[in-house]
């Protein structure tokens, strides 16, 4: 190949570098004493200007879904006056896609701060997230799917991830759980991360003056099933999360998520306790005796 050639193909790969947004896996210098809680807060740490798409694991957990990704979509918030852009499609669904602004208030966003586009067409929602993507005056995008897609796919995502690099914003997308099902190449896209969401009982507050518990602090089976960064290469990517609403921030909630029971030791029996039989022949008095 000529020389001029190949400074032309150089100048093209080093182009295209600069356009991809994930970053090249180190495997060499993961760190495998890391701590479970490291890896989750390293992983809730979402890069902007990118795509990171989040689905429910089942139909009945897309509320849930909804409020982790406003979770964390407050910690990526360096301007909490800034407003953020909330797109949706406005197609049947069992449940709301329009935000309810007492429940921002409860998880800590304030919904004077929320723009909000209604669509009747996926057409026109992908559109309009693209063009905010372009814009600088709303960092953060929220878009959320209430039927499945028809239009999303690797290259509109490609598409929507560029503008994202580009620019600067963050585009956090709520899919539909049947997302969650593709395992074909159909399937992929070019998010930078992808989240599954289920949602788990909270535990529960008991107050001296009832019997019925009080609720708490709401709690997610989190699964990063995607990650273009590497930054979890090698390291379980599973975690139960509960949200605290004064410090805006996630903790993990059982120290046993991410590890297996010890298997019992060769000739190990099995705790049992034999209680003695009635005697039926027994016969007892109105004293006890």
């Amino acid at each position: 190949m000529p020389a001029h050639k190949r400074k032309i193909i150089s100048q093209l790969k080093e182009q295209i570098e600069a356009l991809e947004t994930h970053v090249r896996s180190e495997r060499a210098c993961v760190n495998r004493s890391v701590s479970t809680s490291d890896l989750a807060r390293d992983a809730l740490q979402l890069k902007p200007g990118a795509i990171h798409e989040f689905v429910p694991g089942t139909y009945a957990d897309y509320p849930a879904a909804l409020g982790f990704m406003i979770c964390l979509l407050l910690n990526m918030q360096s301007d909490k006056a800034a407003p953020v852009l909330w797109c949706s499609l406005d197609e049947y669904s069992d449940f709301p896609t329009s935000p309810y602004p007492q429940g921002l208030a409860s998880l800590g966003l304030a919904p004077e701060n929320i723009l909000q586009v209604s669509v009747q067409r996926e057409k026109e929602m992908l559109w309009a997230l693209e063009e905010a993507l372009s814009s600088a005056a709303c960092p953060l995008i929220i878009g959320a799917y209430s039927a499945p897609e028809k239009l999303y796919d690797f290259t509109v995502s490609r598409r929507l991830s560029m503008r994202a690099a580009r620019h600067g914003g963050t585009l956090l997308l709520l899919r539909h759980h049947m997302a969650g099902q593709r395992t074909t190449s159909a399937g992929s896209t070019a998010a930078l991360t992808r989240w599954s969401i289920s949602s788990r009982p909270s535990a529960p507050i008991h107050h001296t003056n009832t019997k019925i518990p009080a609720m708490s602090a709401p709690r997610w089976q989190v699964s990063l099933t995607r990650c273009k960064q590497g930054i979890l290469a090698g390291h379980p990517k599973n975690w139960q999360l509960e949200w605290d609403h004064e410090a805006l921030s996630f903790s993990l909630v059982a120290p046993l998520v991410d590890r297996t029971l010890h298997a019992k030791e060769p000739g190990s029996q099995p705790f049992t306790r034999e209680w003695p039989a009635a005697d039926a022949d027994r016969k007892y008095s109105r004293r006890g005796h």
